[in-house]
């Protein structure tokens, strides 16, 4: 395998000031903590409502007398959590318990 030459920095001029290029290296506009948080904010309940989904027909792929893997009873709490903190309840039991 033939190793990578990397270009130097070259300069542009634009009008009176000069910028320095580096092709292996450009920053996305506007990247930062506040644009990832934002995304997660937009993904999250997306995330969520499919995960549940999924959780939700694999317990009843199971059956009702299946017991639960410790797992599984974390990622439960954690899915219902998520669900709360999103503004959608978990589903509740149906019965007396």
């Amino acid at each position: 395998m033939k190793p990578i030459r990397q270009t130097p920095a070259r300069s542009v001029s634009r009008g009176r000031s000069v910028k320095t290029i580096n092709s292996h290296r450009t920053a996305a506009k506007g990247a930062g903590l506040g644009r990832v948080l934002s995304q997660l904010a937009i993904f999250a309940p997306i995330a969520i409502e499919a995960a549940a989904y999924l959780r939700g027909q694999q317990k009843a792929r199971r059956g009702k007398y299946y017991k639960s893997s410790t797992k599984g009873k974390a990622f439960d709490f954690v899915l219902g959590q998520a669900q709360k903190r999103f503004g959608k309840t978990p589903p509740r039991k149906k019965g007396w318990f």
